[in-house]
């Protein structure tokens, strides 16, 4: 019986130390995948970060260029704005400048005709003057 149960203590280390030896192996092999795998993200670190600055520049230079395209699109209309305005203006200030024309040429009208009221009453009044020195 002791020996049996030699045997079987016996089988059971060397059993364990088979599989420690195995499982050694396998997690030397898993650690050699993962070493790998880091030296290539490591790699290709340096690309995946040249692309991305790559394409936020490229996202920053889109809405620079849509911000200029904007903004000057808000000049522009500012401009017409402005144009419109002043073109609103000289039209209403040629409109006045006409009234004040027509209101001119109206006073010196009645200017002339006071002028000939002023006259004609001053020649009436003339007359009946001589009139009435010739009536004495």
């Amino acid at each position: 019986m002791r020996n049996i149960v030699l045997a079987a203590i016996a089988a059971v280390y060397l059993i364990g130390a088979g599989s420690l030896a195995l499982a050694d192996d396998a997690m030397k092999n898993e650690l050699g995948a993962m070493k790998d795998q880091v030296k290539a993200d490591m790699k290709a670190a340096p690309e995946k970060m040249k692309a991305e600055k790559d394409q936020m520049k490229a996202d920053m230079k889109a809405k620079k260029d849509d911000m200029k395209s904007k903004m000057k699109a808000h000049r522009e209309e500012a401009k017409a704005k402005r144009a419109a305005m002043k073109d609103k203006m000289k039209a209403k200030h040629e409109e006045v400048k006409g009234q004040g024309d027509a209101v001119k040429a109206q006073a010196q009208d009645m200017k002339a005709a006071g002028q000939q009221v002023g006259s004609d009453a001053k020649s009436a009044g003339q007359e009946m003057k001589d009139a009435v020195g010739a009536g004495k």
